[in-house]
């Protein structure tokens, strides 16, 4: 029983770090939330919120996002700096669809662009 436990233990330890490490992306961004924006029964954007965890400042960064059938890529303008908390609700895709709840299906980064000129796309 002991040893069930253990071995329990140390697999709850490691798929626990593994979905830790999956919060910051490969391209150096922590999502912290994504919902849809909406008016009640048409989609209004997406409401993200995230943080840089990289020392460059990221000046674009876009999200992939599925919604109930629609994919779209949702852009980020500005100066994000590492460790600075970013809540924006981005209207540049995602506007007037039915409205089906707060959750995409499916949201990630998909390219960053830094203030040095490199991009991970």
């Amino acid at each position: 029983m002991l040893r069930t436990l253990a071995a329990f233990a140390a697999v709850l330890a490691l798929s626990t770090g593994a979905a830790g490490a999956q919060n910051v992306s490969r391209y150096g961004i922590k999502i912290i939330s994504c919902t849809v924006a909406n008016d009640g029964t048409s989609t209004k954007g997406i409401a993200v919120s995230y943080v840089n965890a990289r020392p460059v400042p990221a000046v674009q960064v876009n999200f992939f996002v599925r919604y109930h059938g629609q994919t779209g890529i949702v852009i980020d303008k500005g100066s994000f700096t590492q460790g600075a908390v970013v809540t924006h609700t981005l209207t540049n895709s995602f506007m007037g669809y039915a409205y089906e709840g707060p959750t995409p299906n499916l949201c990630r980064v998909n390219k960053v662009v830094r203030a040095d000129g490199s991009v991970t796309p």
